[in-house]
Formats: structure tokens, C-alpha cells, sequence
């Protein structure tokens, strides 16, 4: 798949996660600085990778995403970027991302590599979205062919009924 950033072709490092794949084990890192073991996400949820809350569409997705998970309350939702966790703690704090949670892959450095979104040349992840079971089994996975772009929020909200309702 080719992926660009501004317009320049990139290249993702790692596996790119298909309908019917097994979310590979990872550890990330929270907003208190706890590593957190991708067993300890149970259940079905959507995961979200993204550049940087510190990026104008990133931040737009996340609003938006807020908004409509303000309907959704047994919707679990995790958003995943390299941000350190005081960044992504700062973005929370100043816009009251309630529905998300926040967390880092800059400590461990696997979420990229298992999902396929960390971008080589930038040490970024890509922009993509995951919709998984309670047995994380990948049910809707959409990568971005630019990093750029905002995902499908319906799409994603429309296969994650399944999984939730």
C-alpha cells in the first residue's frame, strides 16, 4: 500500500493488519506513566493510531470522535500515537477528551510495528483505525493512503455496532 505524509511517499514498518487477523500482543505506556499490557484491553473496542494531538487533523479526529462516543458510552475507544503521555495528558486536559483513552508507544515502540503504522522516515505513526471483538480479532481495519486525511468516522462507527451492539 503506498502511504504518503504532505504529499511524500512514506513507508510502513511492520505487519498492516487485515479483516480476520489476531491483534498481536504489545505494551504501551498510559497517561500516569503505567505500561499497559494489550491483554488488560479487553473486550471488543476501536483502536486509533494517529501523528501527533499536537496536529490539527489528529486533534479534529479526536473531537470527533468524542462527540459522537458522547452517545456511545460502552464503546471503548484508545487512541495510540508516539506523543509523550504529558503531551497527550495536556491534550485531554484542554479538550476534555472524556470518551478516549489516551495512550503512548514511545516507550516500548511494538504498537507500530505489530499494526503496521510506524512510519520509518518520520517515527510516527500513521493515521489508521482498528475495530476488534472481545477476542481481538480485527473485524474493520483502515489505513490512511494519506497520514493527512481524517478516517471514515461513520465507516468505523458502523462496524463497530457490530461488535458493541
Amino acid at each position: 500500500m503506498k502511504v504518503t505524509f504532505g504529499g511524500n511517499e512514506v513507508h510502513l514498518f511492520g505487519t498492516q493488519l487485515k479483516e480476520g487477523d489476531l491483534l498481536p500482543d504489545f505494551m504501551l505506556t498510559d497517561l500516569s506513566l503505567k505500561d499497559v499490557d494489550s491483554r488488560d484491553l479487553s473486550g471488543p473496542k476501536i483502536l486509533l493510531t494517529f501523528p501527533s494531538v499536537d496536529t490539527s487533523v489528529c486533534s479534529l479526529e479526536l473531537l470527533t470522535f468524542n462527540d459522537q462516543l458522547e452517545n456511545l458510552p460502552s464503546y471503548k475507544v484508545f487512541a495510540v500515537s508516539m506523543d509523550l503521555p504529558f503531551t497527550l495528558k495536556r491534550w485531554v486536559k484542554e479538550n476534555a477528551g472524556d470518551y478516549i483513552t489516551m495512550l503512548s508507544d514511545h516507550k516500548f515502540r511494538v504498537f507500530g510495528e505489530v499494526t503496521g503504522t510506524y512510519v520509518e522516515e518520520l517515527g510516527i505513526l500513521a493515521r489508521a483505525a482498528f475495530v476488534l471483538d472481545e477476542e481481538n480479532r480485527v473485524i474493520y481495519a483502515e489505513y490512511l493512503n494519506e497520514i493527512g486525511h481524517e478516517p471514515n468516522y461513520s465507516k468505523i462507527l458502523e462496524e463497530a455496532k457490530k461488535v458493541f451492539e
